[in-house]
């Protein structure tokens, strides 16, 4: 994977967050502009996508609620994401909400400005210590492994397109 730049997974006392970034030949402008229509193109992100609806009238601004439903390790999971901090070409931030909130507290998405194009970085927040990290390790390596094929896929399509 020449084209991941960083990888990471950092551990605090209650929280958990998944970190991962893939250098990305198109302008940070691309591909907000493909999240501004998210709904539209969460099917074609990941083959284990099923489904993504706005549930607001309201679509990629702040407020705005999205449903989204994927497997993931044989795991169907469905999420709906409140939309908290939008900066237009660098920052897409959400926080979960509905029971899952209770585990997955958020994430964002970042876009910025690299030589060849841009740097786009994926941050998933959960909560949870160390003992339940350990517990769950099967499963946070599954939700890893699945951002990093979302960012090779998302480079290949905006790159394809762009």
């Amino acid at each position: 994977m020449e084209n991941l730049i960083k990888f990471g997974c950092f551990t605090s006392l209650n929280m958990k967050t998944l970190r991962e970034s893939i250098e990305i030949n198109v302008s940070p402008e691309v591909i907000w502009d493909w999240f501004l229509n998210v709904a539209e193109n969460y099917l074609e992100w990941h083959p284990s996508h099923i489904k993504a609806i706005w549930e607001t009238e309201t679509r990629s601004e702040i407020g705005s609620i999205l449903y989204a439903e994927e497997d993931i390790g044989e795991e169907f999971l469905k999420m709906r994401s409140k939309l908290t901090k939008l900066i237009p070409n660098r920052l897409y931030r959400f926080k979960t909400v509905g029971f899952l909130k209770f585990i997955l507290a958020g994430g964002s998405f970042e876009f910025e400005p690299s030589e060849n194009g841009s740097i786009f970085t994926a941050t998933l927040d959960f909560h949870m210590g160390k003992l339940l990290s350990k517990l769950v390790k099967k499963k946070v390596q599954q939700i890893n492994q699945h951002m990093i094929e979302e960012g090779e896929n998302l480079k290949k399509i905006l790159e394809k397109s762009g």
